[in-house]
C-alpha cells in the first residue's frame, strides 16, 4: 500500500528513489568500513599472536618444566590461548603457504626453534567472512559458545610435544551490529530529511496541479502563488500567464456571442413588425416562422452564453434525489420518463447546472427516443448516470459531432421536434465543468444510452 501512495506522485517517486539510493549508499558503506576495520583488528591480532607465541617459546626454553603450565595460564587470555599439547593444532586444510608474510614473520622470530606451522581461518578474508555472517551471524557470544579459531600457530617442543597458539574469535557484543545501529539511525534520519525536503521542495506543485484540475473544470480560479524552487516557479508562472489569457479569451468569447445575440433582437422584432403588414398571407407566415427560428437561435445562443458566464457555488447534495426530481417533473410535463430505484449518493455539484443537465439529455431522448430510462450507478470514484431511450440512436461517426453546438442529426433527428442543437452541448459543458464527461453507446436492437460520469473527488 505505501509503494502504490508513493507511486501515485512525484514527490513520491523522488522519495522513493532517494531512499532507495541512499539505503544502498549507507548499507555498502557501513559493511565495507566495518569489514576492512574488522580485517585491520585481526590483522594486527594475528601479528600479535605470532609475536606473543615466540615470545612463550623462548619463555618455555628458559623456565623449569614444572612452571609451564602456570606461565602457559597466566599469558592465556580471552583472545589468546596457549597450550602445549602432543599434537599441532594447525588444520591442514587452512596450512599458511610459505611465502604469507605472517609465516615469515613467524620465520624470522622463532628461528632456531624448532619446526612450526600456522593456519589462517577462511573467515579472516573479506568475500568468506560476508558469507559465513549471512549463513550464520554472530549476534550474542558467551564463553560456552563455539568460538571459531581465526589463527593458529604450533611449534614444535623436543620432548613435550606442540606448543599451541590459538587467536579465537571475540567473545563481547559484536562490533558489526553496533555499526548497524548506528548506521540504521542515520538512515532513519536521512530519511525523514528527504521527505521533509522533498514535500517542502514539491508543495509548490500540489498547489499548482489543484489549481490546473480547476481551471480545465471551468471552475474560476485564482493566480497561484509564486514560490519553491527556481523550475517550479518558473512552471507556475507559466500557468498564471496562460490562465490570465484563456481566462480573458473565454470571457471576450462569451460576451461577444452574448452582445451579438441580444442586439439581434432590435431587428428581429422590426422584421416582425413589418413582416405583419405583408397582405400575402403565404408569404407572412413563411416570413414569421423564419422569424420565429432566428428568434428561438438567439435565445438559445443567449442562454448558452449565460451557462458559459455563470458561476454557481457548488454544495453537496443528494443525486438521487435530484434525479427522482426530474424525471417526476418531466414526466407531469407529458414525456415517458421511468427512473429505477436509486440509493441516497451524495454528492458535490452546482445543482442548478446539474439539473439543467439531466433535462436536457432526458428530454432528448423522449423527443427523439420515444422515451427515457434513467438509472444511476457507482462504479469505483466515479458516478454513472446512465440515460437510454427506443429511438434509432445515433451513428458512430457522429458521436462527436452531435456535441458541437447548432449540430442536429437530420437522418435521425426531426426538426420539428423542438430544439435548435445546443442541448447535448449544454450537458457535455455542464459535465466538463463538474470534472467529467458524457459518452454514447448504441443499444441491440435498438435505442441509444447515454452515459454521464462524474468523479466522487
Amino acid at each position: 500500500m505505501m509503494i502504490r501512495q508513493l507511486q501515485k506522485s512525484l514527490s513520491g517517486r523522488v522519495i522513493g528513489l532517494l531512499i532507495l539510493v541512499f539505503g544502498l549508499v549507507n548499507a555498502v558503506t557501513v559493511y565495507i568500513y566495518y569489514e576492512e576495520r574488522g580485517r585491520a583488528v585481526r590483522w594486527t591480532h594475528m601479528e600479535d599472536l605470532v609475536t606473543r607465541s615466540a615470545s612463550v617459546q623462548r619463555l618455555l626454553n628458559d623456565t623449569p618444566a614444572e612452571l609451564h603450565a602456570q606461565i602457559l595460564e597466566s599469558v592465556s587470555t580471552d583472545l589468546f590461548r596457549f597450550a602445549i599439547q602432543p599434537l599441532p593444532a594447525v588444520t591442514e586444510e587452512n596450512l599458511t603457504e610459505q611465502d604469507h608474510p605472517l609465516y615469515q614473520n613467524l620465520i624470522n622470530k622463532t628461528d632456531g626453534m624448532g619446526p612450526i606451522s600456522l593456519s589462517i581461518s577462511p573467515r579472516y578474508y573479506w568475500c568468506y567472512s560476508w558469507i559465513q555472517n549471512l549463513l550464520n551471524p554472530q549476534l550474542f557470544l558467551n564463553q560456552s559458545d563455539n568460538r571459531r579459531p581465526l589463527a593458529i600457530v604450533s611449534i614444535r617442543r623436543d620432548q613435550e610435544g606442540w606448543l599451541n597458539g590459538t587467536l579465537m574469535s571475540s567473545s563481547v557484543f559484536p562490533g558489526w551490529l553496533a555499526a548497524v545501529l548506528v548506521a540504521l539511525g542515520l538512515f532513519v534520519f536521512t530519511v525523514v530529511a528527504i521527505v521533509l525536503i522533498v514535500r517542502y521542495a514539491t508543495r509548490s506543485l500540489d498547489v499548482l496541479i489543484e489549481a490546473s484540475d480547476q481551471l480545465g473544470r471551468g471552475e474560476t480560479v485564482g493566480p497561484v502563488p509564486d514560490e519553491g524552487p527556481e523550475d517550479v516557479r518558473r512552471t507556475i508562472y507559466a500557468f498564471n500567464r496562460m490562465r490570465e489569457r484563456i481566462e480573458r479569451f473565454v470571457k471576450n468569447r462569451t460576451l461577444m456571442l452574448a452582445a451579438i445575440s441580444h442586439d439581434l433582437r432590435t431587428p428581429l422584432t422590426s422584421l416582425r413588425l413589418q413582416a405583419e403588414f405583408i397582405d400575402d398571407l403565404p408569404t407572412r407566415q413563411r416570413m414569421l416562422r423564419t422569424l420565429d427560428d432566428m428568434q428561438e437561435m438567439t435565445e438559445a445562443t443567449l442562454a448558452f452564453t449565460r451557462e458559459d458566464i455563470a458561476c454557481e457555488d457548488k454544495r453537496c447534495i443528494d443525486i438521487a434525489a435530484l434525479i427522482e426530481s426530474q424525471c417526476d417533473d418531466l414526466s407531469e410535463m407529458g414525456l415517458n420518463v421511468s427512473c429505477d430505484e436509486l440509493q441516497r449518493t451524495p454528492y458535490n455539484c452546482s445543482p442548478g447546472a446539474m439539473k439543467r443537465a439531466l433535462a436536457n439529455l432526458i428530454e432528448n431522448a423522449c423527443h427523439y427516443g420515444e422515451s427515457a430510462r434513467v438509472s444511476l450507478t457507482q462504479l469505483g470514484d466515479e458516478l454513472h448516470i446512465t440515460v437510454k431511450d427506443q429511438g434509432p440512436g445515433i451513428p458512430e461517426a457522429d458521436w462527436n459531432r452531435v456535441f458541437d453546438p447548432f449540430v442536429r442529426l437530420e437522418n435521425s433527428r426531426n426538426r420539428h421536434t423542438g430544439g435548435i442543437g445546443l442541448g447535448m452541448a449544454i450537458a457535455r459543458t455542464i459535465a466538463h465543468a463538474h470534472g467529467g464527461d458524457i459518452a454514447l453507446r448504441n443499444l441491440e436492437p435498438k435505442g441509444l444510452e447515454v452515459k454521464l460520469s462524474l468523479p466522487l473527488n
